[in-house]
């Protein structure tokens, strides 16, 4: 279904395993290994942003890796590239403090 008033995030764009050219849209220090579902939407959360989950979307250029599994729609007015960097840096804020 096409939502052409939300912004689509997908995990790949955080995982530091992938390289830009699979997916990646943010610096390998700020992204972090296998992002899950659960731990964007517990960000989303944190920024006070409107989304919703599908979870039996895949991102095309990764489409095999079904650990990366799941699509976030958001809206906001927000430029996407801003909004996914937030995301990334609360990302792994989140993950360091779960480590300790």
């Amino acid at each position: 279904m096409l939502r052409k008033d939300k912004i689509v995030i997908w995990l790949p764009y955080f995982d530091s395993r992938l390289s830009r050219r699979l997916g990646r849209k943010v610096p390998k220090h700020m992204a972090v290994i296998r992002p899950t579902l659960d731990e964007i939407l517990e960000v989303c959360k944190e920024l006070n942003v409107d989304c919703e989950v599908d979870k039996t979307k895949r991102y095309p250029r990764v489409w095999y890796m079904t650990e990366l599994q799941g699509a976030v729609y958001i809206k906001s007015k927000e430029r996407k590239q801003n909004l996914i960097k937030k995301i990334a840096m609360k990302l792994s804020e989140l993950r360091s403090q779960g480590t300790k």
